[in-house]
């Protein structure tokens, strides 16, 4: 008889691990980023990270956070900091994480910014993500609380930079507010298509231009095309700068994915 392998509790500490910004941004580097947001290098004990069901939870026990409404029930006031990529299939693209060349614009815009927590996109389903295509066509109906505001700092405009490997840093400034005379800040499924419609401009660019970054990660027809991409949210990496979190629809390995394989079919 075979012997049952036990699941593997997940800790709290493991979303430097198998978080989407972990494997992101690097687990050294994330433990850094979270600090950072947090405003303390003890942020797993202090804002008393949990884990349940691929989701890591952060409590509103801080003065960083304004307290919940009172008669709000104390589940309201878990927050979610980041999701598990054991939940899902598929690489995740590696990016370095964003910071101003200058020191003194790193402590204004880093270390001193109030950066928001990040935003992800979820399904009613509770599935994290939504397929390229489908952003860029509209079909976001899906989208969890796709029609409330989301949390992006405050600002008229801000910028998407997006870190494909091996190349530089590319950006494309985007509105946060709406059209309408009070100026409000756009819905979370508007700053979705955003992102979606961002990162299909790279990807339209490496294709016109060549691509020039690494040939693991080889952008252009029969390499990765926008129908291998998954749109997972976007991460405050400084006071004007949000980045893409970004996963493929299959595993790369040195180069050698099979990506006429990938497609919609993969997508849930």
């Amino acid at each position: 008889m075979m012997p049952t392998t036990q699941p593997r509790h997940i800790q709290a500490s493991d979303i430097l691990v198998d978080g989407f910004i972990a494997l992101t941004f690097s687990p050294e580097d994330t433990q850094h980023f979270f600090a950072l947001l947090l405003r303390t290098p003890d942020f797993l004990r202090h804002y008393r990270i949990s884990y349940s069901r691929g989701i890591w939870y952060m409590m509103q026990n801080s003065p960083y956070f304004s307290p919940p409404q009172p008669g709000v029930p104390i589940q309201n006031s878990l927050l979610p900091l980041d999701y598990s990529i054991t939940t899902t299939q598929g690489t995740v693209v590696p990016q370095r994480r964003w910071t101003p060349a200058d020191e003194i614009d790193v402590r204004r815009y880093v270390e001193s910014a109030t950066l928001q927590l990040p935003v992800y996109f979820v399904k009613q389903n509770g599935r994290i993500g939504f397929w390229l295509p489908d952003i860029l066509q509209g079909r976001d109906q899906d989208l969890y609380d796709g029609h409330g505001e989301a949390p992006l700092g405050g600002r008229a405009t801000t910028h998407l930079r997006l870190n494909w490997p091996g190349c530089d840093f590319w950006k494309r400034q985007i509105p946060i507010r709406d059209e309408t005379h009070s100026r409000n800040p756009i819905t979370r499924a508007r700053f979705m298509r955003h992102v979606g419609t961002s990162v299909d401009k790279f990807f339209n660019k490496c294709m016109r231009e060549g691509y020039v970054g690494d040939p693991n990660w080889r952008i252009g027809m029969n390499y990765i095309t926008q129908g291998h991409v998954k749109i997972i949210g976007a991460v405050h990496v400084s006071a004007g700068t949000w980045m893409p979190i970004i996963q493929l629809t299959e595993y790369v390995f040195q180069g050698h994915t099979n990506w006429h394989n990938a497609g919609s079919s993969q997508m849930v």
